[in-house]
Formats: structure tokens, C-alpha cells, sequence
């Protein structure tokens, strides 16, 4: 694992720049070689955030495919990635985790959430503090991942989602995608009714409506 102090020039998903001033955020990079597929590392790290949060009293939701978002907004994100060349047995896994723990100011258009704000007047955790609640909790559901496929993470997944059962517009690879937010399947895919019939999507913005 590597942790950062600051962030100035952070790479989300489709290269957006992410940045978090000194001590602001939580900034981990953790590589995983889970005795599985990659595709389940998201989900299963989206858990394990909003398993650390409620340990802090923080209720958090899920945003398919890797938001995690409090108090209105988004107070964390997940970037998972294979790494091919990494040396070791097994497939390797490089899981980026980002926490807001004091931060201000947010990218245009983005609806950001802060711990120090849904935890005012208490201050809120250090990064060092979060990551001791935050590792066992990606642990057990990394196991739980390796047991039992995305299957065992989709009850706990589905509860805690938003959007499911509502409208959805979706910026994919293959272009825009308009219709109703059916479910998550086994593949960790977003499957979205539509005009057409039901599309599944691996990849995406999603904008639930």
C-alpha cells in the first residue's frame, strides 16, 4: 500500500484530475491480488468504504460504478485497475481509494462531501485513523469476494445503492444510454432497460434521475 499526504494531480476515471489539499483526504493505493476475476474489486471495495464510514456513524450510499456519497454528495471514490506487468502469481489489482476528510473547494460540476462537515462539530478522523478501520473492513469483503463471487457482495450492494429502479443516463464507450436502472447482475455490469430492450454496461457515467 502507498498513501499520500496531498494529491495534485490524482487520475480518476476517463483521466479526469482529481486534486485534495495537504491532510484533506484520505489518498490510498492498495495492490491486491485477489484469488478471483478483477471485476468484483469495485464493488466489493465500495463495501468495504461504507463499512468504515458506518464504524465513524456516517451512513453512506453507493453509485454505480464506484461513487460513494454522503450528506448529498460525493464524499469518495474508487478506481480499480488490473496491472498486467505487476511480477507475482494471479491476476494484480492496483485499488485507488479516495475519502474527502477535509476538503472545500470541488471541480466545477461536481457535488462534493467532506467528513469534517457530516461530522461537525467532532473533528474528523486522519487518514492514518480512517485506514485502520478502512483495511480489515476491504479485507473481510475481499474474502468474502473470493468465496463467493460478486454474488456474495450483491444483497449488501444492493441495499446500499441508489438509483436501482429509477431512470438512468449513462456516458458509455459506446455511447449515451437513456432508461431504467434494472439491477446489478453477477458480472458487477449495471443492466439498464431501454427502449430496445436491456442493455448491460460494464463502464459508464451514470446519472440517476
Amino acid at each position: 500500500m502507498v498513501a499520500a499526504g496531498e494529491q495534485t494531480a490524482g487520475r480518476g476515471r476517463q483521466g479526469r484530475r482529481w486534486e485534495a489539499p495537504p491532510g484533506g483526504a484520505l489518498l490510498a493505493s492498495i495492490l491486491l491480488r485477489p484469488r478471483t476475476t478483477a471485476e468484483g474489486v469495485p464493488l466489493a471495495a465500495g463495501l468495504a468504504v461504507t463499512d468504515a464510514l458506518a464504524r465513524l456513524g456516517v451512513e453512506a450510499r453507493l453509485k454505480w460504478p464506484n461513487d460513494v456519497l454522503a450528506g448529498g454528495g460525493k464524499l469518495a471514490g474508487i478506481l480499480a485497475e488490473v496491472e498486467p506487468a505487476a511480477p507475482g502469481p494471479g491476476v494484480a489489482v492496483v485499488l485507488g481509494i479516495g475519502v474527502n476528510l477535509r476538503v472545500d473547494a470541488f471541480p466545477e460540476g461536481v457535488a462534493g462531501a467532506s467528513l469534517h462537515r457530516l461530522l461537525a462539530p467532532a473533528p474528523p478522523p486522519s487518514a492514518e485513523e480512517l485506514l485502520v478501520v478502512l483495511l480489515p473492513a476491504l479485507a473481510s469483503r475481499v474474502r468474502s469476494l473470493e468465496g463467493g463471487g460478486i454474488a456474495a457482495l450483491l444483497p449488501d450492494w444492493r441495499a446500499r445503492a441508489v438509483g436501482l429502479g429509477g431512470r438512468v443516463v449513462a456516458e458509455t464507450p459506446g455511447g449515451r444510454v437513456e432508461g431504467r436502472a434494472l439491477d446489478i447482475d453477477s458480472g458487477g455490469a449495471l443492466l439498464v432497460e431501454t427502449n430496445a430492450g436491456t442493455v448491460r454496461l460494464l463502464a459508464g457515467d451514470a446519472h440517476f434521475l
